[in-house]
């Protein structure tokens, strides 16, 4: 697993606002103004009686999950008998008398006046999650149940995250937990990616009585009703993955209002996803790599640079997919079950999201550690003669 720096994991800007802000709002009546919630009560703690609703997944049993010894023991680092007793956790509970908070997405009970969280286990938030700030109420309708989507992270960075973190639970909640009839409106922040928008504009298309509504960062709404969606996976959210169904209800929202057709009974095409555009791992002798696999019909692409409808497109062609590990490769969930990918890692940053998605997925997957990244940015270089013979190897098979 990657392993950042301690002033990197601990100090930040957010972090030291946070600190400065909290000894401020020690003053109670600037704490109000402020909205500064640091206290923190458990979503089941606070939940309307018998609205607890629970999905348990396991991936082994449910979807017949393996994953390779060599993926197991090199990135998972897990042993066979921990993955076959994996389960992931959704979770839903009603609320009432909440208040959600534009500002940071967080979601306070206004009966104990201390924010919801996930865990019994944590009496307050992170700092990272603290913002002090006046924010302006905006007006509500006591007939609509609000779901908070104010979390959502945005960015190149965040492109995977959005994938498992926020619309494979959601999906889990339209398919066993919505009430048709139901108005729902899924708060999210204002400024959201084209790839966010088309996501909630295709739901709404999908779900009748489903809506999406911006909460700007100056704002906050009371909600007499609202619905807490939650997971409690613990792999940072990666284990999300795993949950097939779910993840191929996402996969499909894609490429069903894009008008995209997986392969079917064709070869596909031969990619190599480049990572050229990036600032972070690049490989430095991707010139060598690149002349290589052309040898063998691969193309070079570089998926940051395409709009996103034309990765989705890109990736439904595929037939065998090399890459250096990188956000590009969310889009592996857009690849039909079977695809080959051989994924490349520098040493020192072995990242399991990945490979956790391309096995979920049904795709034949396979990996290779190359040199070790040099610090700050962690360009790595990788063997082109053992790379040739891995994918010499995945082309056989």
């Amino acid at each position: 697993m990657r392993e950042k720096h301690f002033l990197l994991k601990h100090l930040n800007a957010r972090t030291a606002k946070a600190l400065v802000f909290g000894a401020l709002c020690g003053i109670p009546p600037l704490r109000r103004w402020l909205n500064y919630y640091e206290d923190a009560v458990s979503f089941e703690d606070v939940a309307e009686p018998d609205s607890l609703r629970t999905l348990v997944i396991h991936p082994v049993r449910d979807y017949g999950l393996q994953f390779s010894e060599a993926a197991l023991r090199d990135i998972v680092k897990s042993e066979a008998a921990e993955i076959a007793a994996y389960k992931l956790t959704y979770k839903m509970v009603r609320l009432s008398n909440v208040t959600i908070l534009g500002s940071s997405g967080v979601t306070v009970d206004n009966r104990t006046s201390k924010a919801v969280f996930l865990s019994r286990d944590w009496p307050k938030l992170p700092r990272n999650w603290v913002i002090a700030r006046p924010l302006r109420s905006v007006p509500t309708d006591p007939g609509i149940t609000y779901i908070n989507l104010l979390g959502v992270r945005k960015g190149h960075r965040h492109f995977a995250h959005f994938f498992w973190d926020t619309l494979a639970p959601l999906m889990v909640y339209l398919r066993h937990w919505r009430e048709p009839a139901e108005r729902v409106v899924c708060l999210v922040r204002e400024d959201l990616s084209a790839i966010q928008r088309d996501a909630f504009r295709f739901i709404e298309s999908d779900w009748p009585n489903v809506t999406f509504q911006t909460l700007r960062a100056n704002e906050k709404i009371h909600c007499a009703r609202s619905i807490y969606i939650a997971y409690q996976n613990p792999n940072h959210g990666r284990d999300n993955t795993l949950a097939r169904e779910y993840m191929q209800m996402v996969a499909d929202l894609f490429l069903r209002h894009y008008g995209v057709a997986r392969r079917n009974g064709e070869e596909g095409r031969r990619l190599y996803i480049s990572r050229n555009d990036a600032v972070l791992r690049r490989v430095t002798n991707e010139a060598e790599i690149v002349a290589m696999l052309d040898r063998y019909g691969f193309e070079p692409v570089e998926s940051g640079r395409m709009l996103f409808e034309e990765q989705v497109r890109l990736f439904a062609s595929a037939g065998i997919i090399v890459a250096p590990h990188g956000a590009g490769l969310a889009n592996l969930m857009f690849c039909r079950p079977g695809t080959k990918v051989l994924e490349f890692f520098p040493a020192n940053y072995i990242d399991d999201g990945l490979c956790r998605l391309a096995v979920g997925m049904g795709m034949d997957y396979r990996h290779m550690i190359g040199g070790k990244g040099a610090p700050p940015k962690l360009v790595f270089s990788v063997d082109a003669r053992a790379l040739e013979q891995q994918t010499l190897e995945m082309i056989d098979r």
